[in-house]
């Protein structure tokens, strides 16, 4: 019913007013009201018996639980003061009505919690799907879920010799846990996390914006735009119901990676994406003790690595191996590998094409394309819309695979493979790099130590000029040494302590494998050997000490650590995280 206006002589009074004010005209108007219930309103001749109707109107951003609370308050007052008994039954029937809303919500908030979202975005933001661009032929091979893991449990890990594609993989996981990872990762649950709205930062690149600018003769990187999870899924998905966001040209700039850890508060929210405990992954063991080092270092390391500590954190001290890729209908990156390293994706929402060649095959057709179309810089829509009909018909590309993933689904990737996926319709994933194998290890850790044919000098940072003759492979009075002697000596202090701190936290974290995983013989397997540790630590206090610092790196082991135990409080954590 709508709202009325009671008279009374030249007052006017709103029965909302009863329910909405508290205080002394409050209890005016309620005591006006019992007035005119009983007998003594002009009303009241008219008719023996009067019936009243009100509106409380509750708008969608009021607080239900404040305006239950707050009539019920209402409800006591008039009990308290002995209030006519139709007053008390008014406020009890608005009470009553209040609660079976409160009741209402709570149904559908619990069934909320349990309800399995079928898509990636809810209505309001979803971008139209793309079935049409699937991969026609397939030519993944596939295994089942049971029999890889059949396989892991008789001691084989996931080196294959080409991918695979594991549908249904929903088997692996255990008992409800599928259900709760896909409600879990969803764009929705996302968005309501206040904690992720606060702290997560999603890297956008708008499609207009160069990621560097030539300045003089120094091309000069550019930085993104730092936005809330929130914004990214406004402005990569939403559209309007005059302009709706059409996938592709659109879209295919906003496919993003993110380290998996920054998206969880906790470790127990990725506990069961671990769908793999028979695997021996070196990873997970070789970043927390990045992690361990860096905690522990927290207080010096602005006067090694300088002001940038957390940008240098996040760039070359953390290691990353658990991530979720996600984006809209259109979107995904470029052609490229995964660091030499293997890796698996499970498809949480969403679909996606994939591609994958192997590195022999992408050098090959690369000597013929790269100028003529640029192809490994094309977004994945562009690749598989203009760039994948010409390198087949125009330049010969035919050892490739293809495979259309659906949600539930596994595609594993052996290391060494070129691969670009698209996403067909808004998806979600999350994958995992993996690193089990000796010769895996020996390549990823002297890449980033000590490798000169590929121009990696790092591990120069830790010798004197005149000691480089100590290097593997360099001897003295060689042009190299002349050439990196010369080198070394113009390197500045900013340069050189935070390149010698990431060669201890590489070299550490080989090293740290010795006892967890004495299958791999680090001791002497890279260019990371206990001296080398040694050397380093060493060269880094000196170097401190020159400049003047007061930092005593007790933090750093003197001695290479054979285990995460070796670190500085080492067992202590251990006992504690135990416990």
């Amino acid at each position: 019913l709508k709202p009325f206006w009671l008279r009374v002589g030249s007052e006017r009074w709103r029965p909302q007013a009863i329910i909405a004010h508290r205080g002394a005209a409050m209890r005016r108007a309620i005591g006006l009201l019992a007035l005119l219930l009983l007998d003594g309103g002009p009303l009241a001749a008219q008719a023996q018996t009067l019936k009243l109707s009100s509106t409380l109107t509750i708008e969608k951003t009021d607080s239900k639980t404040n305006t239950h609370e707050q009539v019920a308050g209402l409800l006591e007052h008039a009990k308290e003061k002995k209030l006519d008994s139709n007053v008390v039954r008014f406020l009890e029937n608005t009470v009553q009505q209040l609660q079976k809303v409160l009741d209402a919500a709570k149904v559908v908030e619990q069934n909320k919690a349990v309800e399995v979202p079928k898509d990636f975005t809810p209505q309001k933001y979803r971008v139209k799907p793309m079935p049409k661009l699937q991969a026609k032929k397939i030519t993944v091979k596939k295994i089942a879920a049971q029999e890889l893991r059949k396989r892991l449990q008789s001691g084989k890990d996931l080196n294959f010799d080409e991918p695979l594609l594991v549908t249904n993989a929903t088997a692996l996981f255990n008992s409800d846990d599928w259900n709760n990872v896909r409600r879990h990762w969803s764009a929705s649950r996302i968005m309501g996390d206040e904690q992720l709205e606060k702290d997560l930062r999603i890297e956008y690149w708008p499609p207009d914006k160069a990621r560097a600018r030539l300045v003089g003769n120094m091309l000069q990187m550019e930085e993104p735009e730092l936005v809330a999870f929130s914004r990214y899924v406004v402005v990569c998905f939403h559209g309007t119901p005059a302009k709706p966001k059409l996938p592709g040209q659109n879209t295919e700039h906003c496919e993003q990676t993110v380290d998996a850890q920054s998206m969880a508060r906790n470790a127990s929210e990725l506990k069961e994406l671990a769908i793999f405990p028979e695997i021996k992954n070196a990873l997970p063991l070789m970043g927390e003790f990045r992690s361990r080092i860096l905690k522990a270092a927290a207080e010096e390391l602005p006067s090694i690595v300088g002001k940038n500590v957390k940008k240098w954190e996040s760039t070359r001290g953390r290691l990353s191996y658990q991530y979720f890729v996600f984006g809209p209908s259109g979107s995904g990156d470029k052609l490229h590998a995964e660091n030499g390293l293997p890796f698996y994706d499970i498809l949480i929402h969403g679909s996606r094409r994939w591609l994958l060649l192997t590195e022999e095959e992408m050098q090959r057709v690369a000597e013929k394309a790269r100028e003529a179309l640029e192809f490994d810089k094309t977004s994945a829509y562009m690749f598989f819309e203009e760039k994948l009909p010409e390198l087949r018909e125009e330049f010969g590309l035919k050892k490739f695979i293809e495979a259309n993933q659906q949600a539930g689904d596994l595609v594993i990737v052996p290391s060494g493979w070129y691969r670009v996926s698209l996403s067909l319709a808004d998806s979600i994933s999350y994958y995992e790099t993996i690193l089990s194998e000796q010769s895996t290890l020996k390549a990823i850790t002297d890449n980033n130590v000590w490798r000169p044919q590929m121009r990696q000098y790092q591990l120069a940072y830790c010798y004197d000029p005149q000691d480089l003759h100590l290097l593997p492979g360099i001897e003295k009075g060689s042009d190299f040494f002349n050439w990196l002697k010369d080198a070394l000596g113009k390197v500045k202090n900013d340069e050189l302590l935070p390149g010698i701190l990431s060669v201890l936290l590489q070299c550490g974290s080989t090293l740290s494998l010795s006892k967890s995983m004495p299958q791999l013989n680090v001791k002497g397997l890279t260019s990371c050997t206990p001296a080398a540790w040694k050397q380093c630590r060493a060269q880094l206090k000196a170097r401190l000490k020159e400049k003047g610092s007061s930092a005593t790196l007790a933090w750093l082991p003197e001695e290479a650590p054979k285990s995460l135990e070796d670190l500085p409080g080492g067992a202590a954590e251990r006992s504690s995280e135990e416990l």
